[in-house]
């Protein structure tokens, strides 16, 4: 049976719901594909986040850097961020949110090891590793030290690579599911709890609008029965291949990419559905959940 609540080392709780959670997506950055520097003031971002909190956000996604791929639709893809400004943008909103609301939980969208120490010092409870398929020396002992959680999502290469060293064959989600479980095997080796290592497919990093939908059709086949599961496809190029519209307008696309998820690994795995629309999508889940549920007495 899935799990349907997380209990962090903190005692703070990710709530998967009946169908799965959302993740909302507090980029602090000005460059991100989607919205970059909608949240770059500190403030905006906290009090973003803790208005995504009260709608019903199962954890906030911090990030501080944008990764950005440069390919065919993005271009030369995010410029380079130092240690010291992806500390400053991403440490005053953990912080902040930490402060106003001790019980949501918080994950730091981050490939350094200094800045997930901090922002984990700071009240952060999970770790996503864009670079989950080759963690950075240090984090993954980070993570097992604090007993934190990590989502490890499928890229090849970097954000500035993927795309010249992700060649997959005429089967990818085999390939990528032997790619996960490469990376979740030495996440366990290292102590790292089972119920608190996410997988991600890495939607859009190194793949072509086929293979992001083949992997989306392929969900419940890259990683085992109960173990979390993170989808983000919001807004991202492949959904705008269908329709030729610019990210900001692809909520249809992207609340479609949620119900596929949804369809895939109800009743097999956990999962948190990472997303810039927060309370459209928890409208859109909200309906989800009550079809086929127990009608009240």
């Amino acid at each position: 049976m899935t799990i349907r609540r997380l209990l962090l080392s903190s005692g703070r709780a990710l709530d998967f719901g009946p169908v799965g959670g959302v993740m909302a997506i507090l980029n602090v950055t000005p460059d991100s594909f989607s919205d970059g520097g909608r949240l770059a003031a500190p403030r905006a971002a906290v009090e973003a986040g803790l208005r995504f909190a009260e709608a019903g956000a199962a954890i906030l996604d911090v990030g501080g850097e944008s990764t950005r791929p440069r390919g065919a639709a993005y271009g030369d893809g995010a410029g380079e961020v130092t240690v010291d400004d992806e500390l400053a943008r991403v440490l005053p909103v953990v912080e902040g949110i930490r402060a106003a609301n001790p019980s949501i939980p918080i994950s730091v969208d981050t490939r350094r090891v200094d800045v997930a120490r901090r922002a984990l010092d700071a009240g952060a409870d999970v770790v996503n590793l864009v670079t989950g398929l080759d963690p950075p020396d240090g984090l993954l002992a980070l993570v097992v030290d604090r007993d934190a959680a990590i989502v490890l999502n499928h890229m090849r290469g970097v954000p500035a690579t993927t795309f010249d060293v992700s060649l997959f064959g005429p089967d990818v989600v085999s390939e990528v599911a032997d790619d996960l479980a490469r990376a979740r095997r030495r996440a366990l080796v290292a102590g790292i709890r089972p119920e608190r290592l996410f997988v991600d497919p890495g939607l859009g990093f190194g793949k072509t609008p086929d293979q992001n939908f083949a992997l989306l059709a392929g969900l419940a086949l890259l990683a085992p029965e109960g173990s979390p599961v993170v989808v983000g496809a919001s807004r991202k190029a492949f959904l705008g291949s269908l329709s030729g519209r610019p990210p900001g307008e692809r909520l249809p696309e992207s609340l479609a990419a949620c119900a596929a998820a949804v369809q895939e690994l109800r009743g097999q795995n956990p999962l948190l559905l990472r997303v810039h629309d927060v309370e459209e999508t928890l409208r859109f889940l909200a309906v989800l959940g009550r079809v086929g549920a127990p009608s009240p007495a």
